[in-house]
């Protein structure tokens, strides 16, 4: 199965990442590009469904495509949209990611060689996720450092894999 798709989804989490840090974004403006770039990623993934939708596909992967869309149009629908919004958005997301690489480095025994990987990576994500929810308003202004690395961080690890292996991550 070609993962074209899933490399193109990977690279607009790390393109977002780095506009994060690049660009040094407040969290207002950072949420509607990470509301954008989730909705992207729901978007390609459904894409990547629709032309191998003959080809046997794990279930992470279509949690993964909901948690991705429902996250990305929750940003931009819910009426009250603020930054502990948007961080409690980013947590969830964050968490969830990494707790299907976490389960699917400890229960697939086809990861098993790679399993230092999806254990570093998956609680690195569980953990990194959380922290913006901790931060008090006189640090909130290096949050998005932080974001932006846990993108870094994911999105590079989904990439290392999948060149790695030649396969999908799940």
């Amino acid at each position: 199965m070609g993962l074209h798709y899933r490399k193109a989804r990977s690279f607009v989490i790390l393109l977002s990442g780095l506009a994060a840090i690049i660009f040094n974004n407040t969290l207002d403006g950072y949420s509607a590009l990470f509301g954008i770039t989730l909705v992207v990623a729901a978007l390609i993934s459904i894409l990547h469904i629709f032309v191998y939708f003959n080809k046997p596909m794990n279930e992470k992967f279509l949690m993964e495509l909901l948690l991705d869309g429902f996250s990305g149009i929750i940003i931009f629908t819910y009426s009250n949209s603020n930054e502990s919004f948007f961080l409690t958005v980013f947590a969830f997301w964050a968490f969830v990611n990494g707790l299907f690489y976490l389960t699917s480095g400890l229960i697939d025994k086809k990861n098993k060689s790679y399993l230092p990987i999806y254990t570093l990576v998956g609680i690195s994500m569980m953990s990194l996720g959380f922290m913006p929810l901790h931060f008090n308003h006189e640090s909130l202004g290096s949050v998005i450092y932080l974001i932006g690395f846990t993108l870094i961080i994911y999105s590079s690890a989904n990439l290392y894999l999948m060149f790695k292996r030649k396969q999908d991550i799940y």
